[in-house]
């Protein structure tokens, strides 16, 4: 309907653009892949978390209910950085996102990894302390410094 009503205006022709390049153009707008964020060796969970391993420490590995402490940098998607610095916490307990609950267990101390945390892992359409927007996809760099 749009390509229509733009045909039907006339602005085809006064811009100097065929109907063959329009087409082209829409076919490599409509079926060009998207750009994907994901690196490579990146895994993904069900619930959109996205892990990387960026180097596998050679400490205690951390698990549900240990008590753990981190260094992080965290930033919105755009690359603002809204927070960072270390924190101790109980893994799967809630006392942090659930994001970090689901992607810190299986880090190994000395470990870093990066996680991409869609905005139902962390803090929704709520946002938090007017730093983080509603709806916003956290991405952390943390590092495994004790168990």
């Amino acid at each position: 309907p749009e390509r229509r009503a733009i045909m039907n205006r006339g602005l085809i022709g006064a811009a100097g653009i065929s109907a063959a390049g329009l087409c082209v153009a829409l076919l490599l707008i409509t079926y060009a892949p998207a750009r994907s964020t994901e690196l490579e060796g990146m895994t993904t969970t069900d619930d959109g978390l996205k892990i990387l391993d960026v180097s596998e420490g050679t400490g205690a590995t951390a698990f549900k209910n240990d008590k753990v402490k981190v260094q992080y940098s965290g930033k919105l998607a755009d690359g603002t950085v809204f927070d960072s610095g270390s924190i101790s916490f109980v893994v799967g307990q809630g006392q942090v996102i659930k994001g970090w609950d689901q992607g810190i267990p299986g880090m190994k101390v000395g470990g870093k990894r990066k996680l991409i945390i869609p905005a139902a892992l962390a803090y929704g359409s709520a946002g938090a302390g007017g730093v983080i927007p509603p709806n916003a996809q956290l991405n952390f760099d943390v590092k495994l410094l004790s168990v």
